[in-house]
């Protein structure tokens, strides 16, 4: 989506409020992306399946509680930056979790 790793936040649908209206974008049959109607920037994605939203932490109004749980891709990461061999990693999306 980026190219380049992004900080996001999965939220129950039950418990989030968006201001406005964004635009939705189909990138496969259920999955969309939701962006800014004004600068376009994304603000979030889902799957219709979930009852989740994920959502880029920069568009949050107060991302203050936030804390880093795991990462995702990181069998496609750069190399050019190091995650902690201490924190929760995953392959792919859909992997087993990867300990070292």
């Amino acid at each position: 989506m980026t190219g380049h790793y992004m900080a996001a936040a999965q939220v129950a649908l039950d418990d989030i409020k968006i201001s406005g209206e964004p635009k939705w974008y189909y990138v496969s049959e259920n999955s969309r992306h939701g962006f800014c109607p004004d600068c376009g920037s994304q603000l979030f994605w889902r799957n219709d399946k979930n009852r989740f939203l994920s959502i880029t932490a920069g568009s949050m109004t107060d991302a203050s509680q936030l804390e880093v749980s795991g990462h995702v891709f990181v069998g496609e990461k750069g190399d050019y930056y190091e995650i902690s061999q201490n924190e929760t990693r995953f392959l792919r999306w859909d992997d087993s979790i990867e300990h070292n």
